[in-house]
């Protein structure tokens, strides 16, 4: 129902390190509140709870909590789009619904003249009573509640209404300006009293750490190293591979670390190897996410970020694997696969197998593959590169560019977003345009007689 999270690992430090608190204090203040994780975690603990944000999305949901009207309306200049909504804004949990849903569909308004946000806009607002009605049951059900929530700057809470020695738990957002992108829709279309707050950059969260770390029981969650304070970290959490560690500096004196678990499985096929020619039939084969994860991690680029795919192939030539993709189910146009994985084994001889891999991606039989495995019709893929460059040389020419724009990874200049028809041909008809095009080995005797290839 709420949108982020924190991860299991993560979850259960904070209930073991605030659990040494008991009859030391009857308060728990949060900063940072969020999607509320860390309170729902600790609903159950005894601890009188208190949470802070300066998002609307995070406010709206702890003033409900904390028993509070919703000062939240619909804004004039949006009231053409959604005066349909304005019977369900009661300032309580029919307006909590609203918001929480809102945040699913707001971002298509204004876009409606697109085929695809239109009709998914018309299908949340066919749906809607039910879907509100559903919301708000869940929360309603919700066993979770505030003592006291404040939408302000989490420094200024800290210094302004948070006791010097009262407990505090805080995990700032990774990135300034996560959750002002995130939920920058919900701001677009509803009024709300909403706080001026400077952005949580670096000396901001300097202070923020000086404010937390003074007090006698304290635990804190950031994704980089304070050199000050390396005696009291106690864990790091890390769910994936190359995903970004979380580290857990805490006053109570438990340490733990986690670390990510791939389980890995054995491709018995062999690899296409240096010195080694293509054979004459180009064939998919299914892999089980273990076969993949190996390959993965052996061939494709360690700086990008494994997803977890709904299917993954390996790309073979008489048998012998010379790479492997996944695709990932439609998130938002059932019709649209997405391309999460692609690459070649290396090294070999060809400079451009990258492009077999892509014209096998491409191909019907993969089309075929990938409807029977998520039960819907595809016709058009898409995938993203983060790369140093304008233009994708892998994707270039194979797949059209949709939109370039600055990366959010710091590791690269650009986020390109790539797309295409899918089943553009055969596999047969797509290892042939391959070889015309980009077939040429390097260090490979010219074709000959078979004696002259076996010497």
């Amino acid at each position: 129902m709420f949108h982020g999270s924190i991860p299991a690992d993560l979850r259960a430090i904070i209930h073991e390190h605030t659990a040494t608190w008991a009859g030391q204090s009857e308060d728990i203040y949060v900063g940072c509140s969020g999607n509320f994780t860390i309170e729902r975690v600790l609903h159950d603990a005894g601890f009188r709870l208190h949470g802070c944000d300066v998002q609307l999305y995070s406010s709206a949901i702890g003033w409900y909590l904390a028993g509070r009207e919703l000062p939240i309306t619909i804004r004039p200049e949006s009231y053409g789009e959604l005066d349909w909504l304005a019977p369900y804004m009661d300032g309580r949990a029919s307006t909590l619904a609203v918001v929480m849903l809102g945040s699913r569909f707001f971002q298509w308004i204004g876009r409606g003249a697109h085929p695809y946000y239109g009709r998914m806009l018309r299908a949340y607002q066919q749906q809607f009573p039910e879907l509100h009605a559903k919301t708000v049951a869940k929360i309603e059900a919700l066993p979770l509640r505030l003592a006291s929530y404040a939408a302000m700057d989490v420094n200024q809470w800290l210094a302004e209404q948070v006791p010097p020695e009262a407990p505090v738990v805080a995990f700032p957002p990774f990135f300034a300006g996560d959750y002002e992108s995130q939920f920058a829709a919900l701001d677009k279309h509803l009024d709300w009293p909403a706080p001026e707050y400077p952005t949580l950059d670096d000396a901001a969260k300097e202070t923020l750490i000086e404010r937390i770390t003074d007090r006698p029981h304290w635990v804190l969650g950031l994704h980089f190293d304070v050199d000050e304070l390396a005696g009291q970290l106690r864990g790091q959490v890390q769910t994936a591979n190359r995903g970004v560690p979380i580290n857990v500096y805490s006053s109570v004196a438990r340490s733990r670390i986690v670390r990510p678990n791939q389980r890995l499985e054995m491709v018995k096929a062999p690899r296409l190897t240096p010195g080694q020619r293509l054979g004459e039939q180009l064939t998919l084969a299914p892999l089980t996410m273990g076969q993949f994860a190996t390959l993965r991690s052996q061939y494709m680029n360690h700086n990008i970020r494994p997803g977890t795919p709904t299917m993954a192939l390996a790309v073979l030539v008489d048998g012998v694997v010379a790479g492997a993709f996944a695709y990932a189910t439609p998130k938002y146009d059932p019709h649209n696969v997405y391309l999460l994985s692609d690459f070649p084994v290396a090294p070999t001889s060809y400079g451009r197998l990258a492009k077999l891999v892509l014209y096998a991606a491409l191909s019907t039989e993969a089309q075929f593959l990938a409807q029977r495995a998520m039960n819907t019709r595809l016709t058009r893929l898409n995938t993203t590169a983060f790369t140093q460059r304008p233009v994708s040389m892998k994707y270039r020419g194979l797949l059209r560019l949709n939109s370039r724009k600055d990366s959010a990874d710091p590791a690269y200049r650009y986020q390109l977003d790539y797309g295409s028809q899918l089943g553009r041909w055969s596999l047969a008809d797509g290892f042939a345009q391959w070889r015309s095009k980009h077939g040429r080995a390097d260090g490979l005797k010219a074709e000959g007689s078979k004696e002259e290839q076996a010497q």
